[in-house]
């Protein structure tokens, strides 16, 4: 199983999604926006970032670009109520793999981070 980052504002979406993952025997670590989430990536080391798009301050898309900054390599599941077919364009072309749209049902989450995470 894997090494989870979930980053989102909505404190019930993010402890949802842990809770999901967690169940699945994966090890989640939370965030409550795009600076927390950065600051956990730099103490350790994770193999998927779930990160949300729409957040007070900093959006996802300013998550993709840090890690591209950085060179990271770790895989990055968006999710959102509001993308659109532009902003969906934008955050594959920064170097998300997937787009997942809230509400969010339990099952792709799961499917989708296994194939994620690889296993």
């Amino acid at each position: 199983m894997g090494n989870i980052l979930v980053a989102d504002d909505d404190k019930t979406c993010r402890e949802s999604i842990q809770k999901v993952l967690e169940r699945e025997g994966h090890t989640v670590r939370s965030a409550d926006g795009v600076d927390a989430a950065l600051e956990a990536l730099e103490s350790g080391s994770f193999d998927l970032v779930v990160c949300d798009y729409r957040m007070p301050g900093k959006t996802g898309i300013d998550l993709l670009i840090e890690l591209k900054h950085r060179e990271s390599c770790v895989p990055v599941l968006m999710i959102s109520a509001y993308a659109d077919a532009l902003v969906e364009a934008a955050i594959m072309r920064l170097g998300a793999l997937e787009l997942m749209k809230k509400p969010i049902r339990r099952q792709e989450l799961v499917a989708c981070a296994a194939r994620l995470v690889g296993g």
